[in-house]
C-alpha cells in the first residue's frame, strides 16, 4: 500500500522521451476525503537547469535520496492527487518503480514547504491539510 515518505519513478518525461521518469514523493498516506477511493499526495522532483527556471522553495541535493543525482528542486506547481489503487497498479505493471523511502527531516522540509510555496495549488493544500491534520 503506498504511504507517506514513499517514493516512485514514474514515466513524465517530454513527448521526446516520454520514457524519462521523475522521482515522486508521496506526502499523505492514503485517504478518502474527495472521491470514493482512497487517494494520496504526490510531488515531483526535477532537475534545477541552468538559466531554466525553478521554484526555490525546497530545493534537494545529491545524496538526500539515491535517485538525486544533482541539484533539484521539489515541483509544488506539479503537485497532484491520483488514486492509491493507480500507484499500486502502476507498481505491479511495472510501470512505476519504488524506491526507499525519504529520509524523515528532508520528508519534513518537503511537507513545509508545500505549505509554503505560491506554487502549489490551493485544491492540493486543501487536501493536504485535511490528509494531515495539519
Amino acid at each position: 500500500m503506498p504511504v507517506r515518505r514513499a517514493t516512485l519513478l514514474i514515466p513524465s518525461g517530454p513527448q521526446h522521451n516520454p520514457d524519462q521518469k521523475h522521482l515522486f514523493i508521496l506526502l499523505t498516506d492514503p485517504v478518502q476525503i474527495l472521491t470514493v477511493e482512497k487517494e494520496v499526495l504526490l510531488v515531483g522532483i526535477s532537475s534545477v537547469k541552468e538559466g531554466l527556471f525553478h521554484a526555490p522553495t525546497c530545493l534537494l541535493y545529491p545524496g538526500d535520496h539515491s535517485f538525486v543525482s544533482r541539484k533539484s528542486f521539489v515541483n509544488y506547481g506539479r503537485a497532484r492527487i491520483e488514486a492509491a489503487q493507480k500507484l499500486l497498479n502502476g507498481v505491479r505493471q511495472g510501470l512505476f518503480t519504488p524506491k526507499e523511502a525519504i529520509a524523515g527531516e528532508i520528508f519534513a522540509r518537503v511537507c513545509y514547504g508545500l505549505t509554503e510555496s505560491r506554487h502549489t495549488a490551493p485544491k492540493i493544500l486543501d487536501f493536504y491539510r485535511a490528509a494531515t491534520g495539519s
